[in-house]
């Protein structure tokens, strides 16, 4: 069994914004994915450090560093699962986002997305699209991320929020 944590749309300058319970959860990962918009160098290299591994994409909002740093999507083979992560780097209006980013994926089992800071998980075509909402509290939104656990039973999504 391999427990993914997924969390995009950071927005911030310090890991210490996140809430507490988020870190427990990130730490304790096997893998920790982030779909974009970090928005601070700092933030990646210290989700870095925290997680035992970590994959990430840069999103529409992040500096140059960070572009550098990260590809704009990736696949990677999870327990004989293909998982696209993307943030759209195109940006753009939220609705009917998933046919614009399943156009960027060829046989993938799951894709894992940011941009809209709204939660998601539904199903299209046979694929899962998760989008783990925002990884901090507003006005607008708690906190939240995407628990994935792949194992030779198949994939089971959940979704968490920290307030």
């Amino acid at each position: 069994m391999t427990k993914i944590v997924v969390i995009s749309d950071t927005h911030a300058r310090s890991i210490d914004v996140l809430h507490p319970g988020l870190l427990a959860e990130l730490a304790a990962a096997d893998l920790v994915v982030h779909c974009g918009d970090y928005t601070s160098i700092a933030l990646l290299e210290e989700l870095r450090n925290l997680a035992k591994r970590f994959i990430g994409v840069y999103g529409n909002m992040d500096p140059k560093d960070i572009r550098d740093e990260l590809p704009d999507k990736t696949v990677l083979e999870v327990a004989g699962k293909r998982v696209g992560v993307i943030h759209p780097p195109w940006g753009g209006p939220p609705w009917e986002i998933e046919e614009g980013i399943a156009r960027e994926f060829a046989r993938v089992d799951i894709i894992l997305f940011g941009h809209t800071h709204d939660v998601c998980h539904k199903t299209i075509g046979g694929v899962v699209f998760l989008n783990p909402g925002q990884a901090y509290s507003s006005f607008r939104n708690p906190a939240s991320a995407g628990i994935v656990t792949i194992g030779q039973q198949g994939m089971e999504v959940e979704l968490k929020t920290f307030e």
